[in-house]
């Protein structure tokens, strides 16, 4: 701790090159989290999901096939099971704009089960309920729009060929790392419709690719424990196993993680660009760190002739490369942090992710590399400085 003012006093020499170095690993930093946060955040939020001991049923071939509506009823006889509902999207516009939030036909009955982690206030459970056009959204989504209970929430049909005249009779609460952007209604409300269009039982994409009426889309099942999620799995499987719609029945955490898988190559991409990144901060802090100790010859061999050791001029010099670094590691990851944080990054996001944070971990992973690059950074020019002679130091401004 004696030599912190001397460390502090040395990186504040040249403050332009300093304030550079410093800039450099921030802002490499700062979009590093950016990048890294997409997939530690996903991975952060399916671990955090195997709490609420949920299994999601869905077709063995994926979103585009169907899940016939009477199943959830069966489902939710099944033995481990708490409580089930439809989950199926709808995928409407809203304003004559395509959404940019997601919408979910449920049972209004069962849905506050299943999602026990939303809570929505009971007066407005049952409103919504009793409404068979009534829905509930999210927090972010009512700011968004500036809509509160009672007022409408027209969607227009783009995937499904029917038109919703919503009306909000609740505003949930959930945690942050959850969807606050949601809209859930009654299946039964688009189910009708749909019978009346004339796309009952059948699918009313050319394509084959959006089913119409009957179709849950998805089931979420509430298992009673934890122990029974696997059980409800494979019972649910070989249930339907050898029916028109066989099923493929998983927990939520990997749910999510088959999101992630989705992306390929990407995430391997990704972490190349973050090595790229940190081998060319290698190079400019050591470049840094090195003219700095050029310009100090003549003040280090006077330290070793004053009785400062090799290991002690090495410590000094690692130590102020650590600073300049880690310095700009702390404003470029933690300022990132609180910067998604305190402003609802997700909202720029086109509706492409539900809510966007940087983990403490990716954030503090951040940090570290940081101290690494000062730390690697500062090791060539402080095994330099620490094995030059006093004689030799002396000599090159004599």
């Amino acid at each position: 701790m004696k030599y912190l003012t001397y460390i502090f006093r040395n990186a504040r020499r040249n403050p332009v090159r300093t304030g550079l170095t410093v800039a450099s690993t921030a802002i490499c930093l700062f979009l590093m989290m950016i990048l890294l946060s997409f997939f530690s955040m996903n991975e952060e939020a399916s671990q955090n999901s195997k709490v609420y001991n949920r299994v999601i049923v869905m077709n063995a071939n994926g979103f585009a096939g169907m899940i016939p509506i009477a199943r959830v009823r069966q489902i939710a006889g099944m033995e481990g099971v708490a409580a089930a509902s439809p989950f199926s999207w709808y995928g409407g516009k809203y304003q004559n704009e395509r959404a940019l939030f997601a919408q979910f036909a449920c049972n209004a009955d069962s849905i506050f089960n299943v999602l026990d982690e939303f809570k929505l206030a009971p007066d407005q459970l049952a409103a919504f309920v009793a409404s068979k056009d009534g829905a509930v959204i999210g927090p972010k989504l009512a700011r968004d729009y500036n809509l509160k209970v009672g007022d409408s929430l027209p969607l227009q049909g783009d995937i499904y060929p029917v038109d919703l005249k919503l009306v909000i009779k609740g505003i949930y609460d959930s945690p942050s790392n959850t969807d606050q952007r949601m809209c859930l209604f009654h299946y039964e409300y688009l189910d009708d419709l749909l019978k009346t269009s004339g796309t009952a039982g059948g699918l009313s994409n050319p394509n084959g690719t959006t089913a119409g009426s009957g179709n849950a889309g998805m089931v979420f099942v509430k298992c009673k424990s934890a122990d029974a999620t696997t059980a409800v799995c494979k019972r649910v499987d070989e249930e339907y196993k050898s029916t028109e719609f066989p099923t493929r029945t998983q927990t939520e955490e990997a749910f999510g993680q088959m999101f992630s898988e989705m992306m390929g190559d990407l995430k391997d991409t990704i972490y190349w660009i973050g090595g790229a990144v940190v081998i060319s901060l290698l190079f400019v802090a050591g470049n840094a760190m090195a003219m700095s100790m050029r310009e100090r010859t003549t003040e280090v061999a006077v330290l070793k002739a004053i009785g400062f050791s090799k290991s002690k001029v090495l410590f000094l010099v690692l130590a102020e490369a650590v600073l300049v670094a880690g310095l700009g590691g702390a404003i470029g990851t933690l300022g990132c942090k609180g910067l998604c944080d305190a402003v609802d990054v997700s909202r720029f996001m086109g509706g492409f992710l539900p809510f966007y944070y940087v983990p403490w971990n990716t954030a503090l992973i951040g940090l570290g590399v940081s101290l690494f690059v000062g730390l690697v950074s500062g090791l060539a020019p402080a095994v330099i400085a620490s094995n030059t002679s006093v004689v030799d130091g002396l000599r090159k401004v004599v």
